[in-house]
């Protein structure tokens, strides 16, 4: 009996589980897809090259479009910058064939190179580098003592 009024409720707890966990996770893959839109179209103006990718039909915009309609998915590196910062940075590669080249390198687009990642390795080397500097200073520290 308790089976009975239990699976109407389960059903739609499950797919509501099954439809969060099967999301993307993808950080904005709209401005993404805005950003490498703007890039494949202005690049033959700037003489930049679209392939790869490859294509035997359409243009070579349409197939760069195309590609990043799908690398896009992946959605950016960064946080998701918000609408404005994105319209900037799409301006600035209309205007601009640098931007086109490396959208990074322009100040609207700044905010696309991803925050440095400290690896353990890193944090690792860091601390044993200060730990070679405080026993070198303390051992020249023991030297001027003795000298004098």
């Amino acid at each position: 009996m308790a089976s009975r009024w239990m699976l109407p409720l389960a059903c739609p707890l499950v797919a509501a589980a099954l439809f969060i966990a099967c999301g993307t996770g993808a950080n904005s893959p709209d401005s993404c897809r805005q950003i490498e839109e703007a890039r494949c179209r202005r690049a033959p103006a700037c003489n930049l090259p679209l392939e790869p990718p490859y294509s035997t039909s359409g243009t070579d915009v349409d197939a760069c479009v195309r590609f990043y309609d799908v690398a896009c998915l992946h959605g950016l590196d960064v946080p998701n910058p918000g609408p404005t910062k994105v319209t900037q940075c799409v301006a600035a590669i209309n205007e601009s064939c640098a931007a086109v080249a490396t959208p990074e390198s322009d100040p609207a687009c700044f905010w696309l190179i991803p925050p440095a990642a400290v690896t353990e390795d890193a944090a690792v080397d860091a601390a044993d580098a200060t730990a070679d500097a405080a026993a070198e200073g303390s051992t020249d520290a023991a030297e001027d003592t003795v000298t004098e």
